[in-house]
């Protein structure tokens, strides 16, 4: 079987699993939080404006809403973490363009499915912060990732594998580790097949640094 159309099959199922986890989290958060909030509302004084429901609301159901906005904060960190690796992906490989269009709508109605309430306001904050402590983390990465790229010099080995009975298989693994390798598309790597103690090893090594 094809070491990379199994991984991508993994991978495919991985991100299917996320989202499954995310949906049912996301189903069960709502049902309880908007079961609570029918209740909290009923007693509000809907002649008040917006903002003094608000208070009203907070002032009376403080702890649960805490707890409800805590909650919130942390599914929507990661639901948006999630959707920019899910970004990621489609930007990598387009064979998964309509999952990936799928996946974002799903995950963008799910965060967004909180404001309109009394407290969407708040909900809507949460929301911008959370997005924002997700660009600052993809912002970091990429910080780190293009400094690791500048830490590469040509010719530099990065990756031994072996030993393999036979030199088919030293270059099979070499290519499939190479073709798994093309998010850091400023490095091109090269393969050296050698043979020690009757068994053979494939050195991967930096064979160009794109400019």
């Amino acid at each position: 079987m094809d070491t990379t159309a199994t991984s991508n099959r993994k991978n495919k199922w991985r991100f299917y699993s996320i989202q499954a986890i995310l949906s049912i989290s996301w189903i069960g958060y709502l049902i309880k939080f908007y079961t609570f909030y029918e209740e909290a509302y009923f007693f509000l004084d809907k002649r008040l404006s917006l903002f003094l429901q608000l208070l009203s609301f907070l002032h009376d159901n403080w702890m649960e809403s805490f707890i409800y906005f805590i909650v919130s904060f942390i599914l929507m960190s990661i639901t948006l973490f999630f959707t920019y690796l899910v970004y990621l992906v489609d930007k990598k490989d387009q064979r998964y363009k309509g999952i990936v269009q799928l996946f974002l709508v799903i995950n963008l109605i799910s965060c967004l499915s909180l404001i309109f309430n009394v407290a969407g306001i708040v909900f809507f904050i949460l929301f911008v912060l959370a997005a924002s402590l997700v660009y600052i983390i993809s912002i970091l990465a990429a910080i780190g990732y293009r400094k690791e790229e500048i830490d590469y010099e040509e010719g530099e080995v990065i990756e031994i594998k072996g030993p393999f009975e036979t030199e088919e298989q030293a270059i099979k693994v070499a290519v499939d580790f190479i073709t798994q390798w093309q998010e850091k598309e400023k490095l091109i790597l090269g393969e050296e097949i050698y043979r020690e103690d009757s068994e053979y090893y494939a050195s991967i090594y930096i064979e160009t640094i794109k400019k």
